[in-house]
């Protein structure tokens, strides 16, 4: 029975939002969406107008909440190396899961192909990188990286390794994903690291 009063914008699109994931954006239907949610797909068109709008909230939302996310991901880790591996793996781990590789792939090309959506991604991308340069030069002001580091650069080279490493193991997904980024994310930072981490080395 549908319940469009007693549901919630955010509660419609985390149901949008695990379709999607499992379908993939060429088998979403706003239908399926609301037989997730428990209303009907007229609620959806209410709410949000089509597909394509929907799909523009839920990359806005992803954007609004990257900054309160990153901050609760690091939140009692001392380490600045370590706070800067929280925040280059957090948005991965929800993407590990073989059965479900070739539809983020094809989520991805749909924010590619939409101007407002690729928008918000360069957005979404910005904050991660603002606060992996921050962690970067919390870990050199502490002597876990050496002092000719350019944090902004190493955030930037670190944020491209790890979407061109998801990539990558989306079109091929054998093992975990974190594990793979994991092991990447390690061998890059020892080109920079002083192994004086956590104040040992």
């Amino acid at each position: 029975m549908a319940r469009p009063e007693a549901t919630s914008d955010d509660e419609l699109l985390d149901a949008a939002d695990r379709v999607l994931m499992t379908e993939g954006p060429s088998r979403f239907t706003l239908g399926k969406a609301a037989e997730a949610a428990g209303v009907s797909a007229a609620t959806y068109i209410k709410r949000f107008g089509s597909k394509e709008r929907l799909f523009l909230r839920l990359s806005q939302r992803w954007v609004v909440s990257l900054d309160g996310e990153l901050t609760a991901a690091v939140r009692g880790i001392d380490s600045p190396m370590q706070r800067l591996r929280a925040v280059a793996l957090h948005s991965y781990h929800d993407l590990d899961n073989p059965l479900t590789a070739s539809k983020q792939l094809a989520a991805l090309a749909i924010d590619l192909q939409n101007d407002e959506m690729c928008g918000w991604l360069h957005v979404g991308w910005g904050h991660v990188r603002r606060h992996l340069e921050g962690h970067a030069q919390a870990a050199v002001n502490a002597g876990q990286l050496v002092d000719r580091t350019a944090p902004a650069q190493l955030a930037r080279i670190v944020s491209t390794a790890m979407e061109g490493g998801c990539l990558a193991w989306s079109v091929h997904p054998e093992g975990s994903l974190i594990e793979r980024l994991s092991t990447d994310l390690d061998a890059l930072l020892s080109g920079w690291s002083t192994q004086k981490e956590d104040g040992h080395g």
